[in-house]
């Protein structure tokens, strides 16, 4: 293992690209978006362009694999700044044959003509924020769509030529019912998606909701409850067909997010955008928020980035840790210890033996892997291994 060349110096072959703008700011939202800023959609775009092709590259550098455009709501701007988007990255990196190229998309923001652009100038892949098929807890939540404009987004998707579409979903919403949450997993189901994705609501200090949770004015499911909305859910999409292969993702045979695996294997990527983070040759670093600052900053050729930590030994590999068993194929022992020079077994000895006393993780064939129960009590078991790589445990 002396000579092994840790993971995290591998070329990215990942790029995450983040668009900050919204139409308006949902009451449970704490990602880096802002409404009204239209003013500043083309110096945004040029600013994005601008720091793709400065970015400094590994020699050799590796085609991009995959590409992600988040946000806030991608879809808000025009079609051909998003495709010039796209072109620099293509020529600054390339693009593998079988690149996966995805686009979030909020219903409201798109139609079959500017799907269709998207579609013929290269992603392959979207992400609709569903969230909800019901246009009371839509409402509630504050979207700035309804019911028919979510559905006819994906038909228009579909019409459009992307045979890999995901949707996202919401639950433990205020006033929401084990009912009311199964007929939104079944009208998800017949829409025929390849992809579904789940996400119980928190509430985030900052938001809406946090001022209002805070006054007494939420009406939230309890723990039993949103245990039940999980399981259910988790039963619902297994049973149609989908894969659970991530604590919140479900994806039919061969559908997989292949970029969001790049995260949860604690893999190198690039990131672009206000508030976006990069991980390169071990060290997270994020840029600066405020659009506006973003954009001065690039321009003026000046630091874009607000923040940086570099990781490595006990604490990299605990975060290693913690991300992949996220995922229910669990880590790969062998190849997590010849890709960080380590023997994770005997690195985390006491916790392992004290989470599987306790039902949390077995080991299979060289994989450790959460129990069920274990996927129940995620934050048990990534805390085991925060308090063993914290510096007062090493």
């Amino acid at each position: 293992m002396t000579n092994c060349e840790p993971a995290y110096r591998r070329p990215p072959t990942a790029a995450y690209i983040h668009i900050p703008f919204c139409i308006s700011k949902c009451h449970y939202c704490e990602f880096n978006s802002y409404p009204g800023m239209e003013s500043i959609f083309a110096q945004y775009t040029q600013a994005l362009i601008t720091e793709i092709e400065n970015v400094p590259r590994p020699s050799p550098a590796k085609p991009l694999e995959t590409v992600y455009f988040g946000g806030g709501t991608p879809t808000l701007l025009p079609a051909d700044y998003l495709l010039d988007i796209l072109s620099s990255a293509r020529a600054s990196f390339t693009l593998a044959d079988d690149a996966e190229i995805t686009i979030e998309a909020n219903p409201g923001t798109v139609d079959e003509t500017k799907l269709t652009g998207l579609k013929h100038g290269g992603f392959n892949r979207i992400s609709i924020g569903v969230q909800s098929v019901d246009d009371e807890f839509l409402a509630k939540i504050g979207r700035a769509h309804s019911r028919e404009q979510a559905i006819e987004a994906y038909r228009a998707a579909r019409r459009a030529g992307f045979d890999n579409i995901g949707i996202d979903l919401i639950f433990a919403l205020p006033g929401q019912t084990l009912d009311h949450w199964r007929s939104t997993l079944d009208t998800a189901i017949s829409l025929g998606s390849e992809h579904v994705s789940l996400y119980e609501l928190t509430i985030e200090e900052g938001t809406r909701f946090a001022e209002m949770c805070a006054h007494g004015k939420l009406d939230l499911p309890d723990e039993d409850l949103q245990i039940d909305m999980y399981e259910t859910a988790i039963s619902k999409l297994t049973q149609a067909g989908f894969e659970h292969y991530e604590v919140s993702n479900f994806a039919r045979l061969g559908y997989r997010s292949r970029h969001n695996q790049v995260y949860w294997r604690n893999e190198p990527y690039y990131g672009f955008g206000a508030g976006a983070t990069s991980y390169v040759d071990g060290t997270r670093a994020r840029r600066v928020p405020d659009p506006q600052a973003y954009i001065t900053a690039v321009c003026s050729e000046s630091d874009a980035i607000e923040s940086s930590e570099h990781l490595t030994g006990r604490a990299l590999l605990a975060e290693t840790i913690i991300q992949g068993l996220r995922m229910l194929d669990g880590i790969d022992v062998s190849a997590i210890d010849a890709a960080y020079c380590t023997d994770l077994a005997l690195e985390f000895k006491t916790e392992i033996a004290r989470l599987k006393q306790r039902g949390l993780l077995e080991e299979i064939d060289d994989h450790f892997r959460v129990t069920h129960q274990g996927l129940l009590l995620l934050n048990d078991v990534a805390g085991e291994f925060v308090v063993a790589s914290s510096p007062q445990s090493c």
